[in-house]
């Protein structure tokens, strides 16, 4: 599952990636990268590891809703992917 999230701040837009994917020990990976859109590089990178699905997806939603609170909107490129379509 991946999402993308975008807002403007100072008139310059920042995004903020979620992404959980499964490593090959039966473990999840919670990965979140996040900077300025008009840089090359993101301004940071951090992962956390979890022992199930359950975990990860609870902390996945946790701070999506964190997010949107702080003024993050989903992109449109994924919209339909957390809706279900």
């Amino acid at each position: 599952m991946k999402t993308l999230l975008k807002r403007i701040v100072n008139e310059r837009e920042r995004y903020y990636e979620m992404e959980l994917i499964a490593n090959l020990f039966g473990e999840y990976l919670f990965i979140r990268t996040y900077g300025g859109s008009r840089r090359s590089k993101p301004t940071r990178s951090i992962q956390q590891s979890f022992k199930s699905y359950c975990e990860a997806d609870t902390a996945f939603h946790k701070l999506l809703q964190e997010k949107c609170k702080r003024g993050y909107a989903l992109s449109k490129s994924n919209v339909g992917v957390l809706n279900g379509n």
